[in-house]
């Protein structure tokens, strides 16, 4: 069973907290939750709006039906018609000036009143929603006017308890973003360095609020991000950059110092439409090819794409672990609709990144160099083993196959590189957020699912085996190329390209009937 609802509104009149707030209760009251976030790039006007969707089993997509849309003004109501048999739109015409007025409110806390009415229509407690507004907003001025009109609006509505029933036992709602945040200071992170980007921002802002052992700082560029990333990382910290598209080319030069430096460095590519500005806060996956190929010359790197917070948190771990054993770039490849959308989930615990320093006379021996323990030396030109500059032609020899040879220790790693779901003589590949979309059509098309984690290295003999055994091949992508398609052609075989390219994640209908 599924149940959704729109919240629509301009662009500072609190769509996304309604939103938020209402994922909360509704998971701390036994239901699985995906919340799928849709805004311009705005700070007032135009139509933002959130699909929150509930069940009673996991749900990793959203809906583009509605069973209740509350709009928070006119146009969402013209907008968003998209309703479902029965289903309710909440405007206002429930009332919202007359309770502002006869309670002496504020006009910022009107929607919060859409969100008591909301509550108490679906057969939510009252009490769950003031626990969680104060639980939200505390500290804010405004907090004793929310509550009132969190009442006011909740007393003004009718019981109908349209929603269906679930056994409650509470369930946490966390987005992408939450799950690199939660990877990074688990797995031992000191030191995160950013510019702000969209959709790359939040893990900046949510790292800032966690600092205790780890520290953020944002310098004037992405340029000078990834340089002191390399610096810090030079002298023994554990370090994470984040940004997006646009971004991540400015440090397309200093990806190309970490591969001959081979300083440990981990990035966090959030990508979105492009080229250029793009659509700057919408969602596509575009930025595969940038991500396995950003950087001059030859050097190894790994990319991993998760499909969701559990995924996020693994990732991040991983990325640490690999990037300090082999002293690699490692990029989390990611989207808007990873990082922004809500999932019911909870987030794995993972340890802490061990690093073996100690003594050596070498810049490249089994312990990793440090300052203040050795004499270590990086350069951004070719060189020896002890760190010296060098042109002799036999030592840029040595130093090329050294990285290649690196490259194949990495792939003899046991990573969890692809995951397989389902059953069925045709298969479907994907890699990234269109996972949700996909595992939820499952149910509805004869079809296994092939999901990349590992884009480089790239598991082929898996990949090979299973298309092999498969009738029909599709790959299902958010770009309009099919990036990951090429990619499995160059293996040797032909697919089926699944593409969308109108900067929107696809539904799960969107996939369903595109494979019928």
């Amino acid at each position: 069973m599924r149940f959704s609802v729109l919240f629509g509104g301009k662009a500072g009149q609190g769509v996304n907290e309604l939103a938020k707030l209402f994922s909360e209760i509704a998971g701390k009251n036994g239901y699985y939750v995906f919340n799928y976030r849709d805004y311009g790039s705005l700070i007032r006007g135009g139509n933002s709006f959130n699909i929150v969707s509930l069940s009673d089993k996991k749900i990793m997509s959203h809906e583009d039906k509605y069973d209740v849309v509350v709009a928070l003004d006119e146009e969402s109501v013209e907008i968003h018609k998209n309703l479902k048999k029965n289903g309710l739109v909440m405007d206002e015409k429930i009332g919202i000036n007359e309770i502002l007025e006869k309670n002496k409110l504020d006009k910022k806390v009107s929607n919060v009143i859409f969100l008591g009415f909301l509550m108490k229509t679906l057969g939510f407690n009252l009490e769950d929603l003031l626990n969680e507004l104060k639980k939200e907003f505390k500290g804010r001025k405004l907090l004793e006017q929310d509550l009132i009109a969190a009442k006011k609006g909740y007393e003004k509505a009718e019981d109908k308890r349209i929603l269906f029933k679930v056994k409650k036992i509470e369930r946490n709602v966390f987005d992408g973003s939450d799950g690199i945040v939660y990877g990074a200071i688990n797995s031992g992170l000191d030191l995160y360095i950013a510019y702000p980007m969209t959709p790359s921002t939040p893990v900046l802002h949510k790292l800032a609020e966690k600092q205790e052992k780890h520290m953020i700082f944002q310098p004037e560029s992405e340029l000078a991000v990834v340089n002191m990333a390399l610096g810090a990382s030079f002298a023994g910290a554990r370090v994470m950059v984040g940004t997006s598209g646009g971004g991540f080319d400015l440090m397309s030069e200093g990806l190309s110092m970490q591969g001959i430096s081979e300083i440990p460095l981990v990035v966090y590519l959030a990508s979105r439409p492009g080229p250029g500005t793009g659509v700057p806060t919408h969602t596509m996956q575009s930025d595969l090819k940038d991500a396995l190929n950003a950087g001059h010359g030859e050097f190894p790197r790994i990319v991993i794409a998760p499909g969701d917070p559990e995924e996020c948190v693994r990732a991040v771990n991983d990325a640490f672990y690999l990037s300090q054993k082999y002293r690699v770039l490692v990029i989390i490849l990611s989207d808007k609709h990873v990082a922004e959308s809500l999932f019911t989930a909870e987030l794995p615990k993972v340890n802490e990144i061990k690093i073996d320093y100690g003594k050596t006379d070498k810049n490249y021996s089994e312990k990793r160099c440090l300052p203040g323990l050795n004499i270590c030396k990086a350069s951004g030109y070719t060189h020896n083993e002890y760190g010296i500059t060098t042109e002799d032609g036999k030592i840029n020899v040595w130093m090329l196959d050294r990285l290649k040879k690196k490259k194949l220790e990495i792939e003899k790693e046991k990573l969890e590189k692809i995951k397989m779901y389902g059953k069925g003589e045709d298969l479907v590949i994907g890699f990234g957020s269109v996972k949700g979309a996909i595992l939820d059509a499952l149910d509805e098309v004869d079809c296994r699912f092939l999901q990349v984690l590992y884009l480089e290295p790239l598991d082929k003999k898996k990949i090979q085996e299973e298309i092999k055994k498969s009738k029909k091949i599709y790959v299902v992508e958010n770009n309009s190329t099919g990036q990951l398609a090429d990619i499995i052609e160059g293996l040797g075989f032909k697919v089926e390209r699944i593409l969308k390219y109108d900067a929107r994640p696809f539904t799960k209908e969107e996939v369903k009937n595109a494979i019928r």
